[in-house]
């Protein structure tokens, strides 16, 4: 009974037996189903996410480091003049450049004699580090993920243009060289535009065949050395032909002719000269050629931004006026500047620091076509006030009228040519000795002058006259018609023409003594134009 009791405690006990056998007791079916069973159903742990995860890691700093050591070096897949230059720095490719041309020497025989040229004595000179810089910076411009790819090739291939002087090869060989005369420009007599000063040929050993062997030694960067040139001796044409400074006058003078200068907003304030543009342009027929920092090109002329600059600081901008000046000239009929009694000037205030950059600039906008460079300001614009003056010469009436602004302001008696009829104007059948009919412009004064001549009529005759010191010449036909003093020996007034009652003069138009001088001081003539004068009947 306690031994019963006994197990059946333990059983209460949970010590797995049961009460009533004394034996372990088996777990049920399902509960060992369920235990068996718990392992298999954990989930399983997965690799893949990781390794790509991994990888992916891996290739952001591939390309991270990529992107970073190529941020100051020439990428993949650039050349320089055919040579591989990817990995290097700026300074690199510099140094490379420096060391091949200090380097190179081009073996040269002449009748016998025998020279090693180097680049200086071939007048060489190379802006290594803008060609470096040009290198670095290959590609960058395209799409990003074609930069730094190997296969995708850019060769960067800048132009050496030696300043070839024979000169330097007759001390080295014995040559006796005529140095050639590049064509250049200069302004023109009156200032207006820019002309050609015309080249000339040398003569002797033409050192461009060894300057081209050096340029090619350079341009291998160290794979090859020169090649020995053999001279013979030549016509040495110049590096500017005429044909080239011809080109860079056209471009200039459309630059001039356009009135090439600075704008604020839609009113033109000021202008570059002839001789600015000049200065600050040179001529360069290879169109390949290096530029330097600053430079552009419109064909053969190349703009240097900082004399642009310079010739804005000191001619235009200190000629600036806040308060504006009104613009007054005297024009013809045809509405054609005659004389500008007061040039005149706009009011202009530029914004603080908005010129500062207009050489620059304007080398964009030249090299472009362009002949404004806009900057931020204001303008007060000036106003124009013109004087219209006008002649009008009546055969019929026997008068010259003095015309201002459409207003009649004087009148003279006049005496015309032989051949027109007096009471019609009419010019005789013959044409002899006639006044011409027609609409002129005053084109040459004289405040005296001595006239003679012989002139050949119609019926084989000849006309001779010698008129010293008639006064107060005005010429407006190209015949040699002008309008002057009567041509007599004792003065003769506006009166006693108009009491004379006859045409005298062999075509001119005389006038009174009296009345000379002041129609010289109206009828003005300017550099391009002059009063109009209207001839009738």
């Amino acid at each position: 009974m306690s031994f019963s009791n006994g197990n059946h405690g333990m059983g209460a006990d949970g010590d797995g037996f049961r009460a009533d056998h004394g034996r372990p007791t088996a777990p049920p079916v399902d509960e060992l189903s369920i235990a068996q069973q718990a392992p298999q159903g954990r989930p399983r742990r997965r690799v893949w996410p990781w390794v790509a995860l991994g990888v992916a890691v891996l290739v952001a700093a591939a390309c991270g480091g990529t992107y970073a050591y190529f941020q100051d070096r020439a990428l993949p897949g650039t050349t320089l003049w055919g040579q591989p230059v990817a990995g290097r720095s700026e300074q690199q490719i510099a140094r490379m450049i420096d060391d091949q041309v200090a380097a190179v020497r081009v073996p040269v025989t002449y009748e016998g004699a025998q020279a090693q040229i180097d680049a200086a004595d071939l007048g060489i000179d190379v802006d290594a580090d803008m060609i470096a810089k040009q290198a670095v910076d290959a590609k960058r411009s395209g799409p990003f993920w074609t930069r730094y790819l190997p296969w995708e090739h850019s060769d960067v291939a800048p132009a050496i243009t030696p300043e070839t002087d024979p000169t330097v090869l007759d001390a080295k060989l014995g040559t006796n060289s005529v140095k050639p005369v590049d064509a250049t420009l200069k302004v023109t007599e009156d200032g207006a535009h820019v002309e050609t000063v015309p080249g000339a040929n040398g003569s002797g050993a033409d050192a461009k065949a060894v300057a081209d062997e050096a340029v090619a030694a350079i341009e291998s960067l160290g794979s090859r050395g020169a090649k020995t040139v053999a001279l013979t001796m030549d016509t040495i044409e110049p590096n500017v032909a005429d044909a080239t400074a011809d080109q860079a006058r056209d471009a200039l003078n459309k630059l001039i002719d356009a009135k090439a200068g600075i704008a604020v907003g839609d009113e033109k304030v000021a202008t570059f000269s002839p001789a600015a543009l000049l200065d600050a342009s040179r001529i360069e027929p290879n169109e390949e050629s290096t530029l330097k920092d600053g430079e552009t090109r419109s064909g053969v002329v190349v703009f240097d931004a900082a004399k642009l600059q310079s010739h804005y600081d000191e001619d235009i901008k200190p000629h600036y006026a806040t308060t504006k000046e009104d613009r007054e000239v005297i024009v013809n009929n045809n509405d054609e500047d005659v004389v500008v009694l007061k040039e005149g000037h706009d009011g202009v205030r530029i914004k603080d620091g908005a010129d500062a950059k207009v050489g620059e600039r304007a080398a964009e906008a030249f090299a472009a076509g362009d002949g404004d460079v806009k900057v931020d300001g204001e303008v007060d614009p000036m106003a124009v006030k013109k004087t219209k003056r006008h002649v009008v010469v009546d055969l019929s009436d026997h008068k010259v009228y003095a015309y201002e602004n459409g207003k009649q302001v004087k009148a003279f008696n006049m005496s015309a040519g032989q051949g027109n009829d007096y009471a019609t104007g009419a010019c005789q059948p013959s044409g002899d000795l006639c006044t011409p009919l027609g609409d002129f412009e005053v084109w040459l004064k004289y405040p005296s002058q001595h006239m003679s001549g012989t002139l050949t009529l119609s019926d084989g005759t000849k006309e001779t006259w010698d008129a010293p010191d008639v006064g107060f010449v005005n010429y407006f036909s190209k015949t040699g018609c002008a309008i002057h003093r009567i041509a007599t020996e004792t003065p003769y007034s506006d009166a006693q023409i108009a009491a004379m009652g006859a045409n005298t003069s062999h075509g001119c138009v005389g006038i009174g003594w009296d009345a000379a001088e002041w129609f010289y001081d109206f009828a003005v003539q300017g550099p391009d134009h002059g009063v109009t004068v209207h001839v009738q009947q």
